[in-house]
């Protein structure tokens, strides 16, 4: 008859040899079987559950270290588009700076006081488009474990309700 793991208890029928069955999930649990030689062992069926147990906890460790990179991935192809953006967009300020020191000079004679005013704002507009983007990377730079946590906590779940038969 089948015992279960989470009930199973030591046979005390005191005679060698002598089989000792509990109902259970349907594991079978004997001293000697037909042949006379020792049966499965809990030891063994333990074991097992725990070398299961392992691999399943090894690969929750690496289905989170894969989100992790994942997210890693992102914030580096982000960053990289966002350098790019900032290069072309320096260029094309650079141009409209020069534009607008040459049409000053019907109002701002002294060229270098135009120059200083396109440098200030030049200035300016960077430091703020750099804090906005800080602060997305900064918002994205957390990756989403939620599903490898709902997924580790359903894996113990159902090795508890196993265990219990």
């Amino acid at each position: 008859m089948p015992v279960s793991v989470a009930t199973w208890r030591p046979c005390d029928t005191g005679t060698p040899g002598a089989s000792c069955s509990r109902v259970g999930t349907g594991i079978q649990v004997t001293d000697k079987d037909s042949n006379g030689d020792s049966g499965s062992k809990i030891g063994d069926l333990l074991g097992r559950i725990t070398d299961d147990v392992k691999t399943i906890a090894k690969n929750e460790v690496e289905l989170g270290k894969k989100e992790m990179a994942r997210a890693a991935q992102r914030i580096v192809v982000d960053t990289a588009f966002i350098l790019f953006g900032a290069i072309v967009a320096l260029i094309g300020i650079g141009l409209l700076s020069m534009v607008a020191v040459v049409a000053l000079e019907a109002l701002i004679p002294a060229l270098w006081l135009r120059l200083l005013i396109m440098a200030a704002i030049y200035i300016g507009v960077g430091v703020a488009l750099a804090m906005k983007f800080v602060k997305k990377i900064g918002g994205d730079i957390a990756p989403n474990l939620d599903m490898p946590v709902r997924e580790a906590k359903q894996t113990v779940d159902a090795i508890k309700e196993g265990l219990r038969g």
